[in-house]
């Protein structure tokens, strides 16, 4: 048995065209081996390479001079909040110029459509759409609910007085502008609809989800990035959610609230928000699980009546009733 020669040590640990891999002298045979997986016709990637998305994306790029990643691989690239489903999903997504023939490749879409010289920007080497254009674009393509927690990914922003201070990405008012000056994308009405309910300060998609849970259920909308303050006027907690008029706050714990450590300061912050007379509600990946997003908005409408009646709230009670 013959013992498989190795790859140049530039080849080893990532993607590559085989236009590149002959430069380097790398055999016909050798590209054939069963240690090299081949997403797409002309490229071959090691087997167990850890490869980021423009990683994955840069060899197909510079057999397709044209193409600009974008859609699914884009949002990888960029780091935005996917469903599960879409993160896993091998798919590598582009885009030509309308005036390219269209491309058939197992593997890859290929999108053809104009874009603006602002809709494209370089990351890690690789041409990719910018952050709006990719929101945008995707909103044509994933379900309105994780459309509007990308939008909120985007736009959040904690101010100075927040424990991790935090600038947004896109500004929600550029994002705006951004889809006004659109005409005729294919995900433009969805975007449209989804820029409506996004907001600034919320960090993680378990709370977008629950926001618009709550929204569904005809909830009054939670204040986000409010401090609660001791009498000293010192901050004590950062509730995800605050209903300010009735003195009620939520909080998502995600997992990496399981810590012995994270349990020991979240029971503190708990302790001191009681202490001003907050009412809190901790909502867990558990509970989600067993009631879903709409069992869990039930349980803080419920919440928020409870607490209106025994405060003698006025104004928010048409809303819960």
């Amino acid at each position: 048995m013959t013992s498989r020669s190795q790859l140049p040590h530039g080849l080893s640990s990532r993607s590559f065209s085989i236009g590149e891999a002959r430069m380097h002298g790398v055999s016909r045979g050798r590209l054939a081996a069963s240690d090299l997986v081949a997403p797409t016709r002309g490229i071959r990637v090691p087997w167990g390479a850890q490869l980021s998305a423009a990683d994955v994306v840069r060899p197909l790029l510079a057999i397709m001079p044209d193409s600009v990643a974008s859609f699914i691989t884009a949002a990888k690239i960029w780091g935005f909040p996917l469903p599960l489903e879409w993160e896993r999903d091998p798919t590598i997504h582009v885009t030509r110029p309308l005036s390219t023939p269209g491309s058939v490749r197992p593997g890859v879409v290929c999108h053809r459509m104009g874009l603006a010289e602002r809709d494209v920007v370089v990351v890690d080497g690789v041409p990719v759409t910018s952050r709006e254009r990719t929101w945008l674009d995707l909103a044509g393509i994933l379900p309105p609910e994780h459309v509007v927690a990308i939008g909120d990914y985007l736009v959040c922003a904690h101010p100075e007085d927040f424990p991790m201070p935090r600038t947004a990405l896109v500004e929600i008012d550029a994002l705006r502008g951004y889809l006004d000056a659109q005409r005729r994308v294919r995900g433009l009405p969805a975007a449209r609809r989804a820029i409506g309910l996004v907001r600034v300060g919320a960090d993680s998609v378990p709370e977008t989800l629950l926001r618009l849970a709550e929204d569904e259920a005809g909830l009054p909308e939670p204040a986000l990035n409010y401090v609660i303050r001791d009498p000293r006027g010192r901050a004590i907690a950062w509730p995800d959610q605050a209903f300010v008029e009735l003195r009620f706050a939520i909080q998502y714990d995600g997992e990496h609230h399981r810590t012995a450590e994270q349990q020991a300061s979240d029971n503190w912050r708990n302790r001191l928000v009681a202490d001003v007379g907050w009412d809190q509600l901790i909502v867990s990946a558990a509970d989600v699980r067993a009631r879903g997003w709409d069992g869990v908005a039930a349980v803080v409408g419920g919440r928020l009546r409870r607490l209106e009646a025994l405060r003698g709230g006025h104004g928010r009670r048409e809303m819960l009733a």
